[in-house]
C-alpha cells in the first residue's frame, strides 16, 4: 500500500507546486512584455521625431538648390 500512496502523493504535490509557480511566472512575463512594448513605442516616436528634425533642413536646402538651378 505504501508503494502506491507515496508516489501518488508526491505526484499531486509536485503538480500543485508546478501550477503555482507557472501562474506566478506567467504574471511576471506579462508585466515584462507590457513594459517592453511601451519602451518600443516610446523609442519609435523619439526616433521618428529626431529623424524629422535632422532631415527637415536637408530637404529645405535641396529645395533651394533646385530653385536656383531651375529644376
Amino acid at each position: 500500500m505504501e508503494y502506491v500512496i507515496g508516489p501518488v502523493l508526491a505526484l499531486l504535490i509536485g503538480t500543485t507546486f508546478t501550477l503555482y509557480k507557472s501562474k506566478n511566472t506567467d504574471k511576471k512575463v506579462e508585466e515584462v512584455i507590457a513594459k517592453v512594448d511601451t519602451k518600443i513605442l516610446e523609442q519609435n516616436t523619439a526616433i521618428s521625431t529626431q529623424t524629422l528634425k535632422v532631415l527637415t533642413p536637408v530637404a529645405m536646402s535641396i529645395n533651394k538648390i533646385n530653385k536656383q538651378l531651375g529644376l
